[in-house]
């Protein structure tokens, strides 16, 4: 047999071998998806609403998870589908304290009942500024997750469609207080204690204090808040200042019998005294205005009584869950309860900001470990820088540590 003849047949036997292999049926590899079914929902749709340095826009994103499944976020994103640019990210200290994994164990059915701070669902808390012109009708949101703990590498899911609720306004309301030297604390961040507070009652998770404020009073001339020491609750300069009405209204809800707390003597949480003393006022529209920590005995007004704008209800006090004599606001909506009602957000017709708070002092002088809570407040003074003159604002939220005159 000649060299080609045996080429050709060995060229022959290779392509009936190949014939044969592309017959025979494929090995199918199945393809296991990577991406785990976690699903983003928003329970409280976002309604902007203005302060000094821009437009707040607060919201919360619950995610739904496999069981089993350890839900650990590297990053959030948050996407304006309408131009696809992302338009906040908070960094890994704002979100290591904005997400909520949900409680281990998770409470019970008689918690979610009566009354529990655990997280049933795992959640993130988005706090962020847009200018007045760049506020966004629709938001979505790109979630990196960590999986290190499982092998594999990070995965992004996209989702959570939030709306923007731009066809809802904040209630406009008038001042709580009269007069210069009210500081807010406690607002307008997103990683304040109140934004922080979801509660579930009821069967229902809200965020009452999502919008809430802290105010107390500081001499407006020297910037003190307390004369003689600052470890009696009788001695700071907002004790037992006069609290007004928001907007006419009616009283829905009062407490008057819980004692006043010494300072940084906190009695511990419960439902029933956490607010300490308070009155609610239905100021319309299914809205509620709330004033917490009162003096005891010092209610002026009862269940049922209407009261006017500017009209005084009670007396700035320490009760309840409160370290030092200040007011706690905010506006509910839904119900007519402090915890149990959604946070709604609010605007004062009229103050001035007349001075500003310095965080850089404040951080170098705390840095020093011997650096206490007594020595804070006794020098709180040093931290405050007068306006020369002061600054009008309208129909705004005041920021945080926002130092103000109220008319």
């Amino acid at each position: 047999m000649s060299a080609i003849h045996t080429l050709l047949i060995l060229i022959i036997g290779i392509c009936m071998i190949l014939v044969a292999g592309c017959t025979q049926p494929a090995v199918v590899q199945q393809q296991v998806p990577e991406t785990p079914a976690v699903k983003m929902t928003n329970p409280v749709a976002p309604v902007p609403v203005a302060s000094t340095d821009g437009v707040n826009i607060a919201y919360e994103l619950e995610f739904k998870t496999p069981d089993g499944m350890a839900l650990v976020p590297d990053k959030i994103e948050v996407i304006d589908p309408a131009t696809g640019k992302t338009i906040y990210t908070p960094n890994a200290e704002v979100l290591k304290k904005t997400f909520m994994p949900a409680a281990n164990p998770l409470p019970t059915a008689a918690d979610m009942i009566n009354g529990t701070l655990k997280v049933p669902v795992p959640r993130i808390s988005i706090w962020f500024k847009v200018s007045p012109d760049a506020v966004p009708d629709k938001l979505v949101h790109r979630l990196t997750l960590n999986r290190t703990a499982t092998g594999l590498p990070p995965l992004s899911i996209t989702g959570g469609e939030v709306t923007v609720r731009k066809d809802l306004k904040p209630v406009v309301i008038g001042s709580p207080m009269r007069g210069a030297g009210w500081v807010a604390m406690e607002t307008t961040e997103p990683t304040t204690h109140h934004f922080l507070m979801p509660v579930t009652i009821n069967g229902l998770t809200t965020v009452d204090q999502r919008f809430a404020q802290d105010w107390f009073y500081i001499d407006p001339v020297s910037g003190q808040v307390a004369k003689g020491g600052v470890n009696v609750t009788q001695n700071y300069l907002g004790y037992g200042k006069e609290l007004l009405a928001v907007a006419d209204g009616t009283v829905v809800d009062i407490r008057d019998n819980l004692p006043d707390n010494g300072i940084y003597k906190v009695p511990p949480f419960s439902f029933a005294t956490g607010p300490g003393n308070n009155v609610v006022i239905d100021i319309g529209n299914n809205k509620y205005a709330c004033y917490v920590h009162t003096i005891p005995g010092s209610i002026r007004v009862k269940k049922g009584d209407l009261v006017k704008e500017g009209q005084v209800i009670a007396l700035l006090g320490n009760s309840g869950q409160s370290d030092i004599p200040h007011l706690h606001f905010e506006v509910v909506t839904d119900k007519p309860i402090i915890m149990g009602g959604e946070g709604y957000p609010f605007v004062f017709r009229s103050f001035d900001l007349i001075a500003k708070f310095n965080q850089t002092l404040l951080d170098k002088r705390s840095s020093s470990p011997d650096y206490t809570s007594e020595k804070y407040w006794s020098e709180f003074g040093d931290f405050i820088q007068f306006n020369s003159q002061p600054v009008p604002q309208q129909n705004k939220v005041q920021e945080n540590w926002a130092i103000v005159s109220f008319p």
